[in-house]
């Protein structure tokens, strides 16, 4: 099960979804931190290439970019255009009146957007979305969150697998039993989301065979600049630059007809995907934070129409020395770290729940998610769910792989 490839076989689809054993980070990659521990990692993320002496436009003369402009040239991700290429890549078994595999697996990366896919994909085919069942019914093991749906023999998507478990003595009966009925068919087709750590902890947990799985292709610098082009071409706003704010060096490729002195290409892509490890989410939101443009520039107003815009309007991104990232503590992380995998294993957790699943030893929950997000480790979502941050994100995994904590496969 694979994506239909391109028109052009040099040029990789945007999305698009592999077998999981086909998955490849971006190719400028920090694999030697593995090797070599947190510290390197550290070095790397802090190495600097000289600065211009005379910056072309310091932090001063630069604001955040307004929300409503924002918005539209780097709009919240949308799971429509992948949930396209998923359906491509599921095609063949989708073609099959009786697969020899009744569930597929998708597993996503923390701050992918595999929820948001494979809502958008059952809606496209008509299919039933299934919600989680609380956290009462896992610990205890409420078989009747199962049978509730399990009569109706019509296909379904249940996006969320992490949210079905908790690692706990009784947190567990339930979606085992889920995972052996759905893979021995006898809940009929059906699609599981599932995000990469929980897939992780949850191989190991259950002891049936590893169904098929597909995961989303990571994004490396040019696809990146790609997606990022894409997504500021669909604004209403026209003729668009992004230059580098110290030295004017070109982030995205500019216009063809764009005259300017400087045709340099910025590396701040390529630190990116390094960065992020080729996530989505993790790329989108570093992205978001960079850009900066200048004070009252009438041509940052996002009510302006394309036809009134003649010149070009240069939007400004941060250097990547100057973008902000957590920096914690070696002491920090090693205190916490069981808090973070915890939060990693099941993609986000109340901080009630969270409390219960930690050691007696461990403070109260409150008090640790406060001091992990004054330092940019977690925040917490809309729904109340705490979670490692995007940008915290490479700094918590890079860690807790060189501590020898259980790590997703990407």
């Amino acid at each position: 099960m694979t994506s239909t490839p391109p028109a052009d076989p040099d040029i990789p689809s945007l999305w698009q979804y592999v077998a999981s054993a086909d998955y490849r980070p971006p190719a400028v990659t920090m694999e030697h931190t593995v090797r070599t521990g947190l510290s390197a990692f550290w070095q790397r993320l802090r190495t600097e290439t000289p600065a211009p002496e005379t910056p072309l436009k310091t932090e001063a003369e630069l604001q955040s970019i307004p929300d409503a402009l924002l918005e539209q040239i780097a709009p919240p991700l949308d799971g429509g255009p992948a949930a396209l290429a998923l359906n491509e890549a599921l095609a063949a078994w989708l073609d099959k009146a009786h697969p020899d595999q009744p569930v597929v697996f998708v597993i996503d990366s923390p701050h992918g957007i595999h929820t948001a896919v494979l809502q958008a994909w059952a809606g496209m085919r008509e299919w039933r979305v299934l919600h989680p069942p609380t956290a009462n019914q896992i610990l205890e093991r409420e078989t009747d969150w199962i049978a509730s749906w399990s009569a109706d023999s019509a296909p379904w998507v249940l996006p969320d697998l992490e949210r079905c478990y908790l690692r706990h003595a009784h947190g567990l009966a339930l979606v085992r039993r889920l995972l052996d009925q759905a893979c021995s068919g006898a809940l009929g087709r059906g699609v599981i989301g599932c995000d990469s750590w929980a897939w992780a902890f949850l191989r190991r947990a259950w002891s049936g065979a590893m169904p098929p799985a597909l995961t989303l292709q990571s994004f490396d610098w040019r696809r990146l600049a790609r997606w990022f082009q894409s997504l500021a071409d669909g604004s209403s706003m026209d003729h668009l630059v992004f230059r580098q704010a110290d030295n004017g060096d070109y982030v995205l490729p500019p216009p063809e007809n764009t005259q300017n002195e400087s045709s340099d290409i910025s590396d701040f892509l390529r630190q990116l995907a390094a960065y992020s490890t080729g996530i989505p989410g993790i790329a989108h939101m570093a992205w978001r934070a960079s850009l900066r443009t200048i004070p009252d520039e009438p041509s940052a107003d996002p009510k302006t129409p394309k036809e009134s815009t003649e010149q070009p309007m240069t939007l400004w991104v941060t250097p990547w020395r100057r973008l902000k990232r957590p920096m914690p503590t070696t002491g920090l992380l090693r205190e916490h770290a069981f808090v973070l995998h915890t939060l990693l294993l099941h993609n986000g957790l109340l901080a009630e729940w969270l409390s219960q699943l930690l050691p007696l030893s461990y403070p109260p929950g409150l008090t640790m998610l406060s001091c992990l997000e004054t330092a940019g480790l977690v925040e917490q979502q809309h729904d109340g769910f705490w979670r490692v941050s995007p940008l915290g994100y490479p700094v918590v995994r890079s860690f807790l792989k060189s501590e020898g904590y259980l790590t997703d496969d990407f």
